[in-house]
């Protein structure tokens, strides 16, 4: 009877040991966008604001979208969108456009700290002021963001 029960105890020892080491090879580490659904929310909703907010414009007021630009963006989106928002306030203000951004869908792949790496899939709307037919476009874009005092930053940009 000692026998079978230290077998039984040996067995099940073995068995939350291995069950232990399974476990945490399945756990997500660091990356709470698995497991912190709160967080991972509001990383998603800020993010896609910021896009939003620096991705759309209308000819006749730039200077919201560049104020826009300068309160959601950091380190090398910076320059990335400033680049890019050269040509387009030339193109915008030459054929009085305006520009919606929506974003449709968006993905968390990655949250550590006050990190994190999104894909983003978006709707773009185009509308001359003299009447034209509108364009429409879809396009991927990942991003890295920031949080900085509280608040989720474009950190890179990548047309994908």
């Amino acid at each position: 009877m000692t026998r079978v029960l230290v077998l039984v105890v040996a067995v099940a020892l073995g068995c939350a040991v291995w069950f232990g080491i399974e476990t945490a090879s399945l756990s997500p580490g660091d990356n709470q966008a698995l497991v912190d659904t709160a967080a991972t929310a509001a990383v998603s909703s800020e993010v896609s604001d910021a896009v939003k907010s620096v991705f759309s414009y209308d000819y006749a007021n730039l200077p919201r979208t560049e104020r826009a630009a300068a309160e959601v963006l950091t380190g090398a989106a910076v320059a990335q969108y400033r680049d890019q928002f050269t040509s387009a306030r030339t193109r915008a203000t030459a054929e009085k456009l305006v520009r919606t951004t929506t974003v449709r869908a968006v993905g968390v792949r990655t949250l550590v700290g006050d990190d994190a790496s999104l894909l983003l899939f978006l709707d773009q709307q185009t509308v001359t002021q003299g009447g034209g037919a509108p364009s429409s476009s879809v396009a991927q874009l990942a991003v890295t963001a920031k949080r900085i005092d509280g608040r989720w930053k474009l950190a890179t940009l990548t047309a994908l």
